[in-house]
């Protein structure tokens, strides 16, 4: 190493000169992490001995792995899809995925910074955003739904089968679900309460596309709002009040540029003005397609999130660039991460709503430590229906915001 005048921070395999950070972007990936502290997880192996670094541990390449999703992208050129599943992730340690790794590594690289060259000033940071979000996938109980939600019911029953008490009560509870006349119209309800909490969430509407697909027809929504007339004239009447609206891209559209190009265009008919946000229904994500479609329609994503666990899927609790590990540069658009949803909680067993709670309000205060934290929370329109009466814990989330 070349002897260096000036505000240099080094990023060396091995150390040549001070301050600085190792290199360790060599390292192959693994299913391993390592826990450095309660805020940070790094890639098994990014380590190093030396103590003259700044830290024993690669810090920028630790940021790349997580915020680029690496892993996924890796996973998905060795055909073993992911979609939007966080226990398909070839990561062992899931903990992982509820703490900003990347908003904290940062954290870090701000404090070296500061410490060896005072002269370098950072903004202070802002006050966490928590966008409040709705997917309006039922408004209304279709045989479908009814079929679907019947039927991973009775797989959860029988998973209990060994406890007879919590058998007999998801199994009661999946024929209640199958035959009670539940009304889904809950717009109302969102509308009074986000108004009382002065704040405007956004309501990601489905476009129905005409498909012959027998998986499409079980997992779409069935309404058409080109010919639901009450539809559009809520919609609008929230647009018109600060709502956001934004598409609930179809199943199908997450792959296929010209349907998701046709549900963008009949909403933005029916709002009479451009949409600018989408979040793909099912949280379906295709590692090679769906970014870059949604790169050259839309400036907002927030699919990126689990369906099976709260927390942070690459890693970031604020509005960031997804990696284009095609091009080797970030894509146009932004991505609002979603960090928690309703189905992460109670998608799971009576007795491990508690816990789950508890963790989704720690990560919510994780926030408050990062610097210009923005992330999404969302629930289902239908979701304070009698079917569900899942909205109490999503009032107590916003109003801790």
């Amino acid at each position: 190493h070349q002897k260096t005048e000036g505000n240099v921070l080094f990023y060396c395999k091995s150390f040549g000169g001070s301050p600085a950070i190792v290199n360790k972007s060599d390292v192959l990936l693994s299913s391993k992490t390592a826990k450095v502290s309660d805020d940070i997880f790094i890639v098994d192996g990014t380590q190093t001995d030396d103590s003259r670094f700044e830290e024993k541990y690669d810090i920028l390449w630790n940021a790349f792995v997580f915020l680029s999703r690496l892993e996924e992208y890796v996973s998905a050129n060795q055909g073993r899809t992911i979609s939007s599943y966080s226990f398909r992730h070839s990561r062992r340690d899931k903990e992982t995925f509820e703490v900003p790794v990347v908003n904290n590594l940062f954290n870090r690289l701000e404090m070296i910074i500061s410490k060896h060259f005072p002269d370098c000033q950072f903004n202070e940071s802002s006050k966490p955003v928590i966008e409040l979000s709705h997917d309006v996938d039922y408004i209304r109980k279709t045989l479908q739904f009814r079929l679907r939600r019947f039927g991973i019911a009775i797989i959860n029953s029988i998973k209990n089968i060994h406890k007879p008490k919590v058998f007999l009560k998801h199994t009661s509870s999946a024929w209640k679900f199958l035959i009670a006349n539940t009304s889904y119209w809950c717009f109302d309800y969102w509308n009074d309460l986000e108004k009382r909490l002065e704040r405007r969430s956004t309501f990601y509407v489905y476009v129905k596309t005409k498909s012959k697909n027998i998986r499409n027809w079980l997992i779409n929504p069935s309404y058409d709002i080109s010919q639901n007339i009450k539809l559009q004239k809520t919609l609008r009447a929230l647009d018109q009040e600060g709502f956001q609206i934004g598409l609930h891209g179809s199943y199908q559209s997450a792959v296929d540029q010209e349907a998701l190009a046709r549900e963008k265009k009949i909403l933005e008919n029916i709002l009479g003005h451009k949409v600018e946000k989408v979040r793909q229904h099912w949280l379906r994500y295709d590692e090679r397609l769906t970014a870059s479609l949604h790169n050259k329609l839309f400036k907002y994503d927030s699919t990126l999130g689990w369906n099976d666990a709260i927390g942070f899927r690459s890693g970031c609790a604020s509005c960031y660039r997804p990696y284009d590990h095609e091009a080797q540069k970030g894509f146009d658009f932004l991505e609002i991460p979603q960090a928690i949803m309703d189905g992460n909680i109670f998608d799971h067993d009576d007795d491990s709503w508690e816990e789950i709670i508890k963790r989704a309000f720690s990560l919510l205060e994780r926030l408050k430590r990062c610097k210009n934290a923005h992330a999404a929370i969302s629930w289902h329109q239908r979701s304070s229906s009698a079917d569900y009466q899942w909205h109490k814990v999503y009032e107590e989330l916003a109003n801790s915001i």
